[in-house]
């Protein structure tokens, strides 16, 4: 038996519980732009939602946004309500009644809000590992600072 083992101490690759500790950086901020990206989709379902309900209502004039950023607005009149064109995902889309787009977003919103609280539930998981793995590397470095 060697002296480390008699005395109960235990050999650490530093080295390793570093890369570890890289690694699960970059992967909590994968984590966290990912989130970013499904929240932002949830709003963009809520919107999507909004102009439905909007149109619904029977106005005679809008004002349609063109892009994200409202570089080009369109003044539009007598919209027909009677059919929206949906996205499903990947280059589908569909041509469906206002009721029906309306639940297809609505279980598009679920999905996303499911998704978002697995990666939350995942991101929590990892900054806690994160948090553990800086602790120990943390010691390691007061300790040979002490000179132990």
């Amino acid at each position: 038996m060697s002296e480390r083992e008699q005395s109960g101490q235990i050999a650490i690759d530093v080295g390793a519980l570093y890369q570890q500790a890289v690694e699960l950086k970059e992967y909590i901020d994968t984590l966290q732009k990912t989130l970013t990206e499904v929240l932002d989709s949830i709003e963009s379902v809520k919107s999507s939602k909004s102009a439905i309900d909007e149109i619904n209502k029977g106005n005679q004039e809008y004002i349609m946004i063109g892009d994200r950023k409202g570089n080009v607005m369109f003044k539009v009149s007598n919209i027909n309500n009677v059919k929206v064109i949906v996205h499903l995902g990947l280059q589908y889309f569909i041509e469906v009644d206002p009721q029906t787009a309306k639940k297809i977003l609505d279980d598009k919103e679920k999905e996303l809000n499911d998704y978002s609280k697995a990666l939350q539930a995942e991101l929590a998981k990892s900054i806690e590992a994160y948090n553990q793995l800086a602790q120990v590397l943390s010691a390691i470095q007061a300790q040979a600072q002490t000179g132990g």
